[in-house]
């Protein structure tokens, strides 16, 4: 299978060469990531912006872009084969709850089952900087062996691996989204009359305790798998909403 790979973390991060050593092992893979980190980019593109794009060698890239420019440029821009598989990981840190809207590294494989390609995003819980994820990598690889032909394209597959894990995927547990909560702090900086800096350095976070949702699993040390659609619709409203409105019209 032709993998593509990338990241949120930036081309240096130790999750996205842990997938390359491990994944190379029995695909082809193609690596793709930004030159810098651009967490919580979501799906953010450059629209009528250039980017510069450096070729590393055939299957490395470095975009000064966002997630999903790199993910648009390594399916569209003629510098890798056909892609099988768009690969977003291994994050620095969970992406569970409603973290899936704001992250750049969910963002990248939600762009990815767009344009109709299996899509997988995998984020750790460990957040050592001088952590390796060869672990984690090899627990996807495994992930894929099994479960690649059940996977369903257009559809994002989130997995979230907490720090002690154990690497069989009998330890895999498949969850709904939970409820996560922010207390967001910002500091500021008054510069003239009414202008000020603001800076956002983080967020408190929380989420509640349900069960059957990605903290459940991951908070018994289960590794998380949620399938993520496409389509936002809320249909209980919609068809209240139609219901209401064939009752006037």
């Amino acid at each position: 299978m032709n993998i593509l790979i990338t990241n949120d973390d930036g081309i240096a991060s130790a999750g996205i060469k842990a997938l390359e050593e491990i994944l190379q092992k029995e695909h082809d893979t193609f690596l793709i990531a930004p030159l810098r980190e651009r967490s919580a980019t979501s799906m953010a593109l450059s629209i009528y912006d250039s980017m510069r794009v450096e070729k590393i060698n055939d299957n490395h890239y470095i975009v000064d872009g966002y997630p999903a420019d790199c993910v648009n440029i390594g399916l569209h821009g003629e510098i890798f084969p056909k892609i099988d598989m768009v690969l977003s990981g291994i994050n620095r840190g969970v992406n569970m709850g409603h973290d899936v809207h704001y992250s750049g590294t969910v963002g990248a494989a939600r762009h990815g089952a767009i344009h109709r390609k299996l899509s997988l995003a995998v984020s750790s819980g460990n957040i050592d900087k001088e952590y390796n994820y060869i672990r984690e990598a090899e627990f996807v690889l495994d992930f894929i062996k099994n479960f690649s032909k059940l996977l369903k394209i257009g559809t994002i597959y989130n997995l979230n691996i907490p720090v002690d894990f154990g690497s069989s995927v009998e330890n895999l547990r498949v969850t709904r989204l939970g409820t996560r909560t922010y207390e967001d702090t910002y500091s500021k900086k008054n510069i003239i009359g009414g202008i000020a800096d603001f800076y956002l350095g983080g967020s408190d976070l929380g989420h509640f305790e349900e069960e059957g949702t990605d903290f459940s699993a991951f908070f018994s040390g289960k590794i998380s798998l949620t399938p993520l659609s496409l389509d936002q619709t809320e249909f209980s409203t919609l068809e209240k909403l139609s219901e209401t409105l064939s009752k006037n019209v």
